[in-house]
């Protein structure tokens, strides 16, 4: 394709990731490909720990947004209640003269009245902005109630999202015991997040544990996706940790590697019959349990068969354009870049922007080792802006790149009309995406957009989300 006034890059994911270490490629806009801050993502972690209660020293507003958009969704998740969500209320007074003594008192109100296992500190702007001390604070407070109480300094301008990620995970592996006994074949599941409600990952976090007692292992805890304070306490005397998402997973299984020796397996998203192969396997080798898996993958293989075939006769000779929507987002398009190269289809990855690649480099960097480098397309709007936000004009470019493809079928957001057979990635239907139940959803998504390729998309469904 060439490179016009649409196109910011064009190239393969190495050429990307090249331009983004030598410092080519920075948007002028600050807040271009803005994430959620530091608080959601630190929030995100310990939500999903059971019989936890966060409180956040905060003003009202804060605690609102992250309860609205993580627990008033859906009643439980993986089978957790609805649990409470907690704060200060900072007022301008406490601005002025600090509010660590109204911090104490709601660590102790909370314990009194929902009497959980653990309680967790977070610090918002406000807070972080005072200075108020919320690590001794929750010293403090440890040796007055019967929780167990961590704090994290989670104050938005304190981080990115990967950095609230990555300092809950650290905090947490406070609660974490040496590695004494080893639990024979168990491993912890790591890196999931956002706990009780209902969420993209609930169903693939459930195929993973389904694989896991089929080859004859389980699982100690989905950290932290559901777990409970018990299942961290003994999570360094699993077997071994793997990931359910390599680049959510992999700090925190590099730093459990480190401090309490647990092995790692460092494996890809299971999108595919390769991938899930490669997934099993990593878990299964070092457990001493190869030749059960091997007899698993030969019967879920056969299982699966009819779905493979769809799926080779759909992705075949084809491009398949794979845009990092609100879903699937960056990682999961380069693997499903992956699984469409692996069923014969030549994968163009659209709009990964380069925030995105710099935040996301190691696990970037693993997936290149790896062998995977698919073409790359970024559009001069979302780079500018970095919005996943519909957009007339990101619109445009995307019909526009499909248009320059000989049987392009579009992989993304039903938001989009790009003019060719059209795969819902964000439809309920559609899940779970990895492994074998991942594959029999996958075929029926494609397959369906195949048969009704040619109906015509709603004109005014165009016109309510892109104008005239």
């Amino acid at each position: 394709m060439r490179d016009d006034a649409r196109i910011a890059f064009h190239g393969t994911l190495q050429q990307l990731v090249a331009k983004v270490e030598r410092g080519e490629m920075v948007p002028k806009l600050q807040a271009s490909h803005a994430p959620p801050c530091k608080f959601w993502t630190a929030f995100q972690v310990i939500n999903g720990i059971r019989h936890m209660v966060p409180v956040i020293h905060g003003p009202k507003g804060c605690t609102y947004s992250v309860a609205s958009a993580y627990k008033m969704r859906g009643c439980e998740y993986r089978g957790v209640p609805l649990e409470p969500t907690t704060c200060t209320a900072q007022n301008e007074t406490d601005v002025v003269y600090g509010g660590e003594g109204k911090l104490l008192e709601a660590v102790k109100e909370a314990d009194q009245r929902y009497r959980p296992d653990l309680i967790v500190i977070l610090s918002c702007c406000c807070s972080g902005i005072t200075g108020d001390d919320v690590e001794t604070v929750a010293q403090t407070a440890a040796r007055e109630v019967n929780a167990r109480v961590l704090a994290i300094r989670s104050e938005g301008f304190g981080g990115d999202f990967r950095s609230g990620y990555e300092d809950a995970f650290k905090v947490l592996m406070g609660l974490m015991e040496p590695r004494r006994e080893v639990m024979k074949g168990t491993i912890n599941i790591i890196g999931a997040r956002e706990g009780p409600t209902y969420t993209e990952w609930v169903q693939d976090l459930n195929e993973l544990e389904r694989l896991v007692q089929a080859i004859g292992a389980r699982v100690n805890g989905v950290l932290c996706g559901g777990c409970t304070v018990e299942q961290i306490r003994k999570a360094p005397s699993a077997e071994m940790n793997a990931s359910w998402c390599y680049d959510w997973g992999q700090k925190l299984g590099d730093l459990m590697e480190q401090r309490f020796g647990l092995p790692y397996a460092r494996t890809g998203q299971p999108y595919g019959p390769a991938a899930t192969e490669e997934w099993i396997m990593g878990v299964a080798t070092p457990l001493g349990l190869a030749e059960q898996a091997r007899e698993v993958i030969r019967h879920e293989l056969a299982a699966v068969s009819g779905e493979l075939d769809t799926l080779r006769r759909s992705f075949d000779g084809r491009t398949a354009l794979i845009e990092i929507s609100e879903f699937p987002g960056p990682i999961r398009a380069l693997s499903l870049a992956s699984m469409a190269e692996e069923f014969g289809a030549h994968p163009v990855v659209i709009n990964l922007h380069p925030y995105t690649v710099r935040e996301r480099l190691p696990s970037i960097k693993f997936l290149l080792e790896r062998g995977q480098n698919p073409e790359v397309i970024l559009t001069r709007g979302i780079f500018a802006l970095g919005s996943f936000n519909a957009s007339a004009s990101t619109q445009e470019d995307v019909a526009v790149i499909a248009a320059e493809y000989e049987r392009a079928i579009y992989i993304g957001s039903p938001l989009r009309q790009p003019g060719v057979p059209q795969v819902n990635m964000t439809t309920i239907t559609g899940y779970p995406q990895y492994g074998y139940q991942g594959i029999r959803n996958m075929a029926g998504l494609i397959e369906s957009s195949m048969q009704h390729a040619g109906r015509p998309r709603s004109r005014l469904f165009r016109k309510v989300l892109y104008g005239d």
